[in-house]
């Protein structure tokens, strides 16, 4: 990632925050960014030399129509410099930002069949409560894993599967010697 993507994210993080704004940019950048993931034909008209920058600039005010105006100048400001071939990157750090500027924690379960609600919420506190933090709870199913969690919280992974600890017990048979 670039200095300049870090730079320019850094900005409009600051002014969001200043101005108490962060959540609806925030909302507006994240479905820019899905926009541009889910088509790629708009990607390609964002990110290449395939309009001028005015042009750029009309298509932002069409597809985000109320869309802020910190927004609206932080993206007319990348057409005029011809950074918009870094929005994608600009907005994974800005998202990261803003998260952790917000004291929000993304944690995945993954058990072998779907938890409940109270088990959700159960998590999800005492996650909160051990990292300070709010904690955002997304939950996966894969039955491979038999019984018990894998808990990814960050760059952690804590694995309480039943297959790891089964792993784990055919390691230690395999050093018995009779």
């Amino acid at each position: 990632m670039s200095l300049a993507v870090k730079r320019y994210a850094e900005a409009l993080l600051d002014v969001c925050f200043e101005e108490k704004c962060q959540d609806d940019v925030y909302a507006e950048f994240k479905m820019l960014y899905e926009q541009m993931k889910e088509d790629k034909e708009f990607e390609r008209l964002v990110t290449e030399s395939v309009l001028s920058s005015e042009e750029k600039k009309e298509l932002f005010e069409k597809v985000l129509p109320n869309g802020s105006a910190y927004f609206m100048n932080f993206l007319k400001t990348l057409a005029d410099r011809g950074r918009e071939n870094e929005l994608l990157d600009m907005f994974q750090e800005f998202e990261r930002g803003y998260k952790e500027r917000n004291n929000i924690l993304e944690a995945e379960a993954v058990t072998a069949v779907e938890m409940t609600a109270e088990q959700v919420q159960r998590v999800t506190a005492e996650l909160s409560e051990k990292y300070g933090k709010t904690v955002v709870l997304k939950t996966s199913v894969d039955p491979s894993i038999i019984g018990g969690m894998v808990l990814y919280v960050g760059n952690e992974m804590l694995d309480a599967s039943v297959k790891a600890r089964f792993e784990g017990l055919k390691k230690q048979l395999k050093t018995i010697q009779l």
